[in-house]
């Protein structure tokens, strides 16, 4: 066993987290190009929404946590989390809780739009759905005024 921790360690952990600490944390292009996909309008997006998203992967010891979490997912062979749509019955369902779920309309990480929002009208009646025009997958990002204003209206 300690010879595979060994090998596994030299030729598998330490290359795969350096390679993520130079693609992730030493490039700000690699934030600035994965966020432009995510907001509703990438023109908005600025270089210190690029750096609060970046900052985290600048410390050391981030890539080992997400090594480990990618290897305990891969030899979990028992389901530990619930899927969206249980987890969302589950906390629903919960007595004075109101869920609400705002998204963008230009999401294109996460499509809600269409059927997606259809069936959660109808499977989860008392879910509240806020639809933000012009916005990504981040809209608590892009418009926070925007976003609590419609956060308010709902509660």
């Amino acid at each position: 066993r300690s010879i595979w921790v060994t090998w596994r360690k030299i030729f598998l952990d330490y290359p795969f987290r350096y390679g993520l600490r130079r693609l992730v944390g030493g490039s700000p292009n690699f934030w600035r190009k994965g966020l432009a996909s995510a907001w509703g309008d990438p023109k908005r997006l600025s270089d210190s929404d690029v750096l609060r998203f970046q900052w985290p992967s600048i410390g050391m010891g981030w890539e080992q946590g997400l090594l480990n979490l990618v290897r305990s997912k891969l030899s979990s062979s028992s389901k530990s989390v619930l899927d969206d749509g249980e987890l969302l019955q589950q906390v629903s369902s919960l007595p004075n809780t109101k869920v609400v779920i705002i998204y963008g309309s230009r999401d294109r990480i996460v499509k809600f739009e269409g059927s997606v929002a259809e069936k959660v009208k109808k499977e989860f009646p008392t879910v509240h759905i806020v639809r933000m025009e012009g916005l990504g997958h981040d809209p608590y990002e892009e418009d926070v005024d925007g976003f609590l204003r419609e956060l308010k209206a709902v509660v």
